[in-house]
């Protein structure tokens, strides 16, 4: 009897070690297939969209490589053995990513591969002032596809869980979910242009879209007010330039030209839906363009398909792609100087905003000619276009339901971000109330902190503005009248006063207000299923402030946090990991969840 325990403790023993160094190579094998496949992917998606791409041999590598990742990761002993703590979290984790993988080589890219060498980036520019609508059409198919797979493989990344993993396997697990992150996003813009070209550049019958120039000296939620203003004519692919005008030129209607809502009232006022420069004091961009569709309207009797904006910051990044474009007036416009030129400079070169308007017009149709009669560099345009979209710096509305639809799912929406399951979204907006162009010398910075400090485990957040002014100390005098409002709206000359707006999910509650430490009473209201609270904040020269707003979370609210803000004129520093020290968190109300202070 001793003899056979032993014997069965011994093999036992055998088959223990033996799972474990089966595991272990396969395990290291595994590893070295996914690390090699990582830049064959990047390698595929980079090329697939290029002029004439075979990826044929990659994707073949690729998917080598990834089924026998695959195969490696999901044997009987490798899928006992992720039963064994800490072990078992590693061993999942790496199989969830092989997965992953095989999914990626098999669904996402064989449709691309079909694409590559049909169609390229060279199809998203217009030459001649005409886009190809046909090349559309023949690849969207093809990207549909291909998105299906990647939106699917994203769903599947999103549950792999690296916290508890080693690093080794924890960085090459991340770096295969950044790997889907990336094409998701790529091909999700790549197909929506594919979709909604054709149709939205007049395929289907001619359209004309406002074109509102924005000027981050003076912010609105969305960027800066609208300056300049454009119609462009769209018709078969073909654009061409119309009308030039400008927001003051348009002037302000006596009663708002659609219906305000309560909310819309109480936070903003009359004037965003009276005057054209004040219509993206809303952060819904979507809102913006009906309001300035109707404004539009009114002013000239001609009805637009939809509103584009575009602010001076974005405008550089295009640059890059077209090189150096004549603005008139003697001004070589490039990807380093727009932004001063357009939102500093001009103000001391023209006097007054009729010069300064006119400037603004002639540099607008310069640029146009030069982007639709071709030339650009294709990558680096599209490049450009997808990083000024990611800093919502460029929005389009259409007012054709099923197109904003399509527009509402990517990032030139122009959406107040909404809560998921893994993320709470808030958004921080910033409106000028100097009545000038002093946010040119405006920075601001935003750290949220969450935890869940209360009894009922609704989470509570913190979100902090910092708002600092590098305007010159003699900013009164040594800046021109027009840039420091003069006093205009009792500002001081050479402050800069600004209305700070948080939007938290739907049911938050906003119970406390600080600025620099000293509880403030603050607006609140209800906007478009969004908790919103604001205040005003004003800065001297070389002065900083810091707004705090406090609030607690619906139920059931996730601590991660993703944040929207208003682009300014340079980065707005974000800081969303931080860990809510309870103490720190006043008592707040719970009988009403829609309670908020005054």
């Amino acid at each position: 009897m001793r003899i056979s325990m032993r014997w069965i403790i011994a093999t036992l023993a055998v088959i223990l070690v033996f799972s474990f160094v089966w595991v272990l190579a396969r395990a290291i094998m595994a590893r070295d297939e996914l690390l090699g496949a990582v830049p064959i992917a990047s390698r595929v998606g980079s090329q697939v969209l290029s002029d004439g791409a075979d990826i044929t041999a990659d994707l073949d590598e690729l998917q080598s490589r990834a089924s026998n990742a695959k195969a490696l990761t999901s044997d009987p002993i490798w899928r006992a053995a992720e039963f064994t703590p800490f072990i078992g979290e590693n061993l999942v984790a790496f199989r969830q990513a092989a997965s992953l993988v095989s999914d990626l080589a098999d669904g996402a890219l064989p449709p691309l591969s079909e694409l590559a060498g049909t169609f390229d980036l060279k199809t998203l520019q217009p030459v001649n002032g005409r886009l190809e609508l046909e090349a559309f059409s023949a690849a969207q198919p093809m990207l549909g596809e291909a998105r299906v797979a990647l939106d699917a493989a994203d769903e599947s990344a999103a549950l792999i869980k690296t916290e508890n993993t080693i690093p080794q396997i924890g960085s090459a697990v991340d770096q295969i979910v950044d790997l889907v992150s990336k094409a998701k996003g790529v091909i999700d813009g790549v197909d929506t242009a594919a979709s909604l070209l054709p149709s939205m550049l007049g395929s289907e019958g001619p359209r004309s879209y406002l074109l509102l120039s924005l000027n981050n000296a003076e912010l609105r939620a969305t960027g800066g007010l609208p300056g300049a203003i454009a119609v462009i004519e769209a018709d078969q692919g073909a654009l061409q330039l119309g009308t030039l005008s400008s927001a003051s030129a348009l002037g302000e209607l006596a009663e708002p030209v659609l219906d305000l809502s309560v909310a819309e009232e109480t936070l903003y006022g009359d004037g965003l839906a009276t005057y054209m420069h004040d219509v993206n004091y809303t952060p819904d961009f979507a809102r913006s363009g009906e309001l300035a569709q109707a404004i539009w309207l009114e002013k000239t009797g001609q009805s637009v398909d939809g509103v584009i904006s575009v602010d001076p910051v974005a405008l550089g990044y295009l640059l890059a792609a077209t090189g150096d474009i004549d603005a008139g007036s003697g001004i070589t416009l490039t990807s380093e100087n727009a932004a001063d030129v357009f939102l500093s400079e001009a103000y001391s070169l023209f006097e007054g905003p009729s010069q300064q308007d006119a400037f603004f017009a002639e540099a607008t149709g310069n640029i146009f000619e030069s982007f639709t009669r071709g030339g650009a560099d294709a990558r680096t345009l599209v490049e450009s276009l997808a990083r000024g979209a990611d800093e919502n710096r460029i929005h389009v509305w259409s007012a054709d339901d099923n197109e904003q639809a399509q527009l509402l799912g990517t990032s030139v929406a122009g959406a107040v971000p909404v809560s998921t399951e893994a993320s709470t979204g808030f958004g921080v907006y910033f409106n000028d109330a100097t009545g000038a162009k002093m946010d040119y010398y405006l920075t601001g910075a935003v750290a949220i902190a969450s935890g869940v400090c209360r009894n009922d485990e609704r989470p509570n957040f913190e979100v902090k503005v910092r708002l600092s002014s590098s305007s010159p100390l003699d900013a009164a005098t040594s800046l021109p009248p027009y840039v420091t409002g003069d006093g205009a709206f009792g500002v001081e000359p050479g402050n800069i006063r600004t209305n700070v707006f948080v939007y938290a999910p739907e049911n938050s509650t906003p119970f406390s207000v600080t600025v620099d430490g000293e509880e403030h009473a603050f607006v609140a209201a209800e906007h478009d299923a969004h908790s919103v609270a604001g205040i005003t904040v004003e800065l001297s020269p070389g002065e900083a402030s810091v707004v705090s707003m406090k609030f607690v979370g619906p139920a059931g609210a996730a601590e991660a946090v993703a944040l929207q803000h208003t682009p300014m004129t340079g980065p707005v520093e974000s800081s969303l990991d931080n860990y809510l020290d309870c103490d720190s968190v006043a008592p707040a109300p719970i009988e009403d969840e829609n309670e908020s202070g005054a």
